[in-house]
């Protein structure tokens, strides 16, 4: 790597960007250094030891290797400092290597693993899907539990990850259950996951024709039997509205508020008026008061 390429090397994430060791940040300030330190081909200086001195018969191609680790080294343990608050810097031994330096961090920073193991294990046995969200990823979520188990020494096999997941689903995967049980293969989480989310798919028609059916059955009510305001009503909306002001209408004798259509005075109808039963004899359209 020449002169002018080094000086125009930039880190994938800036170091202002990433956040600062403060002592209740390492999982994830240790997980941005190593992610940084990876794409730029740094991170073999965190795991290999430093080579050996050369003699002065190396070869060109062994000088050229022994110079590049020693860049490399350089340009992660900058790094590694550059993102550490003072006062926690402070507390950790100096280091001319990056691995031991970031191996001195992670000492302090160390979690019990028993602990760790012990909370990992609490929440892969607690899992269970309701069937909110999707079951895809619910069963990464808990693909992603065993590997960090995996990480702490603790064997989390595929079939029983895969057993106890299937067991954590609803009921309607109880075919999906059954059919495991039956089989003397082995599913992986992978083939897991393709099938559990055929059944998630069929799950999600059922309920669409479901909801369609209710729909169909309620606007099919509606237009039978009208508003359910009307109880007596076996006829369509529109007769139902009519009868139902017809009702209104003629129910009582007319109150105060309401007018005879002969007299136009308040408190009859026209046909108690009796002035309109006047009108009606003298033209002869109601003898004794009994009408035609």
């Amino acid at each position: 790597m020449n002169g002018s390429s080094a000086s125009s090397m930039h880190f994938p994430m800036s170091i202002s960007q990433i956040e600062l060791l403060n002592g209740s940040n390492f999982k994830k300030w240790k997980s941005d250094i190593e992610l940084n330190l990876g794409v730029l081909d740094y991170d073999h200086v965190l795991k290999e030891d430093p080579p050996e001195a050369l003699p002065a018969t190396a070869s060109k191609e062994s000088k050229e290797k022994y110079e590049k680790w020693y860049k490399h080294n350089k340009m992660a343990l900058i790094m590694i400092k550059k993102s550490i608050t003072e006062n926690v810097i402070g507390g950790i031994p100096d280091s001319e290597f990056a691995k031991v330096f970031f191996n001195s961090i992670a000492e302090k920073y160390k979690v019990s693993n028993k602990a760790e193991t012990g909370k990992l294990m609490k929440s892969l046995m607690r899992l269970q899907f309701n069937g909110k969200g999707s079951v895809r990823e619910y069963i990464l979520k808990g693909s992603d539990i065993a590997g960090k188990l995996r990480g702490l020494n603790m064997a989390v096999e595929d079939p029983f990850l895969v057993y106890l997941l299937l067991e954590s689903l609803p009921d309607e995967y109880d075919q999906l259950k059954t059919l495991y049980k039956t089989q003397k293969e082995m599913w992986s989480v992978n083939e897991l996951i393709s099938l559990c989310v055929e059944v998630e798919d069929e799950i999600k028609k059922k309920g669409k024709e479901v909801s369609v059916n209710l729909m169909s059955h309620s606007k099919f009510k509606k237009k039978r039997f009208g508003n359910n305001n009307y109880k007596g009503s076996t006829s369509t909306g529109t007769s139902t509205s009519v009868v139902r002001s017809d009702n209104i209408k003629f129910k009582n004798k007319p109150a105060g508020g309401l007018k005879c259509f002969f007299c136009k005075k308040p408190g009859h109808f026209k046909k108690d008026c009796e002035g309109f039963k006047v009108w009606l004899t003298k033209r002869g359209i109601i003898k004794d008061n009994n009408p035609k």
